[in-house]
């Protein structure tokens, strides 16, 4: 019997979205019969946070391995991004190299590109997920912005040219057209990003009796980790400075887990808010499953996901396409340009407020509901997956 091939992933972050990717990636590839092994490298922090996620997936064909505590404590200690990268990339070689890898992949190679291109020698080729490229619909402003812009793009050029570089799967699907068109090069290949939308366990009047939604009010949604990208005292700021008599038609339901400091800004806001408002404000500040994610977009009306300045993709966008609920996003990069060209809601810029009080005042449809399904059916968790397993099925083979 042949020997299987081994695939490294490496994914040493535990936090945020990084699970999600990597437990789609996996248990898309144990339903279906491919003829590699996956090598898992993360953390003792992984295996920690994400137990679960170990349970469901075992299998001979997929080993999980897990970098020591001392490799950890490492790994955490303060650096700066280009010497975090190159020790990231010394770990990732160090299990290359032990395992007889036949392709790497990395789950965020965004901050992985200067220690590749510097550091050799390579155990075998690389191939990655590319999160944040700024090749198209990004207008950088401020000096410092465009010098950014034009290393991150130098940087990125250089890097898909490397022979060593076997491809890059990238969530945005202009800048992988760029590329391909530009660069003349097929290494770069479009992913959907990867979202499971779970039935609702409870129906959408269950969900706003168990919330305390009042009737006859939209509900604009808040969701996921609540951390300072997420434009809280923007949407406080526009909610206090609409009309007391209008603002008893909307509700700002806020749900998810908060980053402390962000907490406490909103704990400092919050009472000054609710004396100028009579918008109702419910906050479940907890994590919440999978499972029962969808429930809260059902119950909305409007999805907010005004991220500041946000260089990529949102699972927020997918969910809320689902749900068949229009989304509130920035005019800015690829979620903007993604609401404008899909009909998936409205944009805005610097123009908030308005756009709300026009949003509790209107009876007519936003958004294009067949182009939201649409959406939501490509950005499936197992279009992900099979985009990369199949590559990974073709290099092995």
């Amino acid at each position: 019997m042949v020997k299987p091939k081994n695939i490294l992933i490496f994914e040493p972050d535990a936090s945020g979205h990084h699970a999600g990717y990597l437990y789609h990636l996996i248990i898309n590839f144990l339903q279906n019969d491919y003829s590699y092994k996956l090598i898992v490298l993360v953390s003792p922090d992984f295996v920690e946070k994400h137990p679960q996620i170990l349970q469901k997936t075992i299998s001979t064909s997929v080993q999980w391995v897990k970098f020591s505590e001392t490799e950890f404590t490492e790994w955490q200690a303060p650096k700066s991004v280009f010497k975090r990268s190159v020790f990231e990339w010394k770990l990732f070689c160090q299990y290359a190299k032990q395992h007889n890898a036949v392709l790497g992949f990395c789950m965020y190679i965004d901050y992985l590109q200067l220690a590749i291109l510097s550091q050799s020698p390579h155990p075998c080729p690389i191939s990655g997920i590319l999160f944040r490229p700024t090749l198209v619909n990004y207008t950088a402003t401020t000096w410092k912005e465009k010098l950014n812009y034009w290393r991150k793009n130098i940087t990125l050029k250089y890097f898909v040219k490397n022979k060593n570089v076997d491809s890059l799967f990238n969530l945005d699907a202009y800048a992988t057209q760029f590329i391909q068109q530009n660069w003349h090069t097929d290494k770069v290949k479009f992913l959907p990003d990867p979202v499971q939308v779970y039935a609702s366990k409870r129906t959408p009047e269950e969900v706003k009796k168990m919330l305390g939604i009042e009737e006859n009010r939209k509900v604009f949604l808040i969701f996921g980790f609540l951390d300072s990208r997420k434009g809280i005292s923007e949407i406080l700021e526009a909610v206090a400075a609409i009309s007391r008599e209008k603002s008893q038609k909307g509700c700002l339901l806020i749900v998810g887990p908060w980053e402390e400091n962000e907490r406490k800004l909103f704990e400092i806001q919050l009472p000054k808010i609710k004396q100028k408002t009579d918008f109702q404000i419910i906050i479940k500040d907890t994590f919440i499953k999978d499972e029962d994610i969808q429930q809260y977009f059902k119950v909305t009306d409007f999805a907010l996901a005004l991220y500041h300045k946000h260089f990529g993709m949102s699972a927020i966008m997918v969910r809320a396409a689902a749900a068949q609920k229009p989304i509130i996003a920035h005019n800015f990069g690829l979620m903007g340009k993604i609401v404008s060209e899909n009909d998936l809601g409205i944009t805005i810029n610097n123009d908030l407020k308005d756009k709300i009080e026009l949003l509790l005042e209107t009876r007519n449809s936003i958004g294009n509901k067949v182009k939201m399904k649409a959406f939501a059916e490509l950005n499936q968790a197992e279009n992900y997956a099979r985009v990369i397993l199949d590559h990974f099925e073709a290099v092995s083979s």
